[in-house]
């Protein structure tokens, strides 16, 4: 009903919605670790993520995929534990692209490179299941190297999509997608822009009924505060989030083609703030994916940094990509408004983070302006260039994914947490791109040094440039 979202609040106690939600299955059940050598990182300084203070001169001690110990030199290490000198280092917990598409064609050779560029744990935002529970256990057992997923399975759109999808027009329809999702072992539902405004309330119901997170596009229909208020827990891509313009920049961009303004948002003049304050007091993130809508303003006349590292992706995979986004062919020089949309967008993300909203980074990986792994430091850097600092980006892939999940055992450094983590050559507080700059990884408790990391990304490219499909 219209209005919705100003009576909800007064029924979060009854709708569940006061609670934390429950940890995602996947992260909930890792399964029992194999026994692997101790492993101690002295002398380096440490950004727990926990606070914005880092520890200097420190140790953090790993036993069988696991952080044991956190703390001065002086801490104990276990005898015959590998000792890793990170003396003029930097240890981060492992990196989160929080909105990635991994089961695509061509998609397992890519998972490699996640972790070759510390992104340690990915939010599959719509993909097969099956393949993805396959690759979880492969993974956890070290016969494949890749990222912890946490996975949506197929989406919930109002009518046909490229990517796996339930199709949802009526509220009925919406609690079997939901019911169907929670016997597949789905961790959250995702839904999409085309689901009725009905069916969309019938879903939240659904989901908060049998305790799965709601996340994704806005409804038709829908505003952002009555999504947060029905339990949506993230919304992508910037969503129901108007740029602000004067009403001379209104005049302007609106000559800007139709999928710009649709992708980038459409201006107002009015002030935003009322609605940034209601999403505050919710449990509620943005993912902006900051990379893939750039992607989107530079469709024409523009080259960007990130193109140099398309070669990682088969011919075919881009194809099915750009058959998924639907991007018609745009006129001229469209990349002038669309930039200057997008410049709109970093405004909206700024305000976003000074009110107090918290942010999530995700890049849509993968596509030509986000390749997997590369492109969540790519989303990292847009996100300083938004306004946030260095410490404010990095938490969005370390410390919010695990407020946003509901466990300390991601995204912080501390004792019982798992064991994915990222050692740098240089401060990422200084420079967010420093988190480039990596010398080693650890997922899971496994060890990846340059040399092996090296060669994720060139068995990477050697099976992209071969260009041959996969068998299904």
């Amino acid at each position: 009903m219209p209005g919705l979202s100003l009576f909800l609040p007064l029924f979060w106690p009854l709708l569940g919605l006061t609670a934390t939600p429950g940890v995602p299955p996947s992260l909930a059940a890792p399964g029992r670790p194999s026994r692997r050598p101790s492993v101690a990182i002295v002398h380096a300084t440490v950004l727990t993520m926990a606070d914005s203070i880092p520890l200097r001169d420190g140790t953090v001690v790993i036993r069988d995929g696991r952080i044991v110990a956190v703390g001065p030199n002086t801490t104990p290490i276990p005898a015959r534990a590998r000792i890793i000198d990170g003396s003029g280092k930097f240890v981060i917990p492992g990196l989160w692209d929080m909105h990635v598409h991994t089961a695509v064609p061509g998609g397992e050779p890519l998972l490699a490179l996640y972790v070759a560029n510390g992104v340690t744990g990915v939010r599959d935002m719509g993909g097969d299941l099956a393949t993805i529970h396959a690759w979880r256990r492969r993974i956890r057992a070290g016969a494949l190297v890749g990222p912890r997923i946490v996975a949506s399975g197929p989406y919930l759109q109002g009518g046909d999509a490229a990517l796996p999808h339930f199709v949802v027009t009526t509220p009925s329809e919406g609690r079997a997608a939901v019911r169907s999702l929670a016997l597949q072992g789905s961790d959250f539902v995702k839904i999409h822009e085309l689901v009725p405004r009905e069916a969309f309330f019938a879903v939240a119901h659904a989901a908060r009924a049998r305790g799965l997170p709601l996340a994704g596009h806005l409804a038709a229909g829908v505003t952002i505060e009555e999504a947060a208020d029905s339990g949506q827990r993230s919304v992508e891509h910037l969503n129901g989030l108007r740029n602000h313009c004067s009403a001379v920049d209104s005049t302007r961009l609106a000559a800007a083609a139709p999928i710009i303004r649709e992708t980038l948002g459409e201006c107002t003049a009015s002030d935003q703030l009322g609605i940034y304050r209601h999403l505050r007091g919710r449990p509620f993130w943005i993912t902006p994916t900051l990379v893939a809508l750039e992607m989107i303003a530079a469709a024409t006349g523009e080259t960007l940094p990130s193109d140099t590292l398309a070669h990682y992706l088969p011919a075919f995979l881009l194809q099915a990509m750009a058959a998924a986004l639907e991007i018609p062919d745009l006129p001229p020089n469209s990349n002038v408004l669309g930039r200057a949309l997008w410049n709109k967008r970093l405004d909206v993300v700024q305000a976003l983070a000074r009110e107090g909203i918290p942010v999530l980074a995700g890049t849509d990986a993968p596509l030509p302006n986000s390749i997997p792994g590369f492109g969540l430091h790519e989303e990292l850097a847009a996100l300083v260039r938004a306004g946030l600092s260095p410490w404010e980006a990095l938490r969005t892939a370390t410390a919010e994914p695990a407020r946003f999940f509901a466990t300390d055992s991601i995204g912080v450094i501390r004792p019982g947490a798992v064991a994915d983590l990222v050692v740098l050559d240089a401060n990422p507080l200084v420079d967010i791109g420093n988190t480039r700059q990596i010398a080693l990884v650890i997922a899971d408790g496994r060890l990846y040094s340059a040399d092996e990391r090296t060669r994720m990304k060139v068995r990477a490219h050697d099976i992209a440039s071969k260009g041959v499909r996969p068998a299904r």
